[in-house]
């Protein structure tokens, strides 16, 4: 019984080591991703990001509504609150404001993986070499 309880936590100690290792591998990797993206290669995100593609559906419309004079009184606060809406949007999604918040946004997921998974897998390591040396001196 004692010798499959210790099979068993050495198994636990080991596996928790090696996800915390690859969780800690992935969150560095991401962070060295966009850091690089963002300082050197930055053309190679603007296709990345979905949230910067996606345009309202009557985006196409915009500049006919902004220019046309036919439009009847009854739907000009409507057209009005429709293109206040787009620029609103545009300003927010268009450009480096929208890849701006992505990069944050990817940036805080990589710092929160290291924060995590650091310090377990450093926990676990320890117990690891603790028992190891234990089992050396016996």
């Amino acid at each position: 019984m004692v010798k499959t309880t210790k099979t068993v936590r050495t198994f636990y100690l080991y596996t928790v080591s090696l996800i915390s290792l690859i969780f800690l591998a992935v969150g560095i990797g991401n962070l060295i991703n966009t850091s690089l993206k963002s300082t050197f290669f930055k053309e190679a995100e603007k296709r990345e990001y979905t949230a910067c593609n996606n345009y309202p559906y009557y985006f196409s419309s915009v500049d006919a509504l902004k220019s046309s004079d036919s439009i009847p009184e009854d739907n000009q606060d409507i057209i009005n609150q429709m293109i206040k809406s787009y620029e609103d949007w545009e300003k927010n999604n268009i450009g480096e404001a929208c890849y701006n918040a992505e990069r944050e946004k990817r940036m805080v997921d990589s710092l929160t993986m290291i924060f995590i998974s650091l310090p377990l897998y450093a926990s676990h390591w320890m117990i690891i070499r603790r028992e190891r040396k234990k089992k050396d001196e016996e």
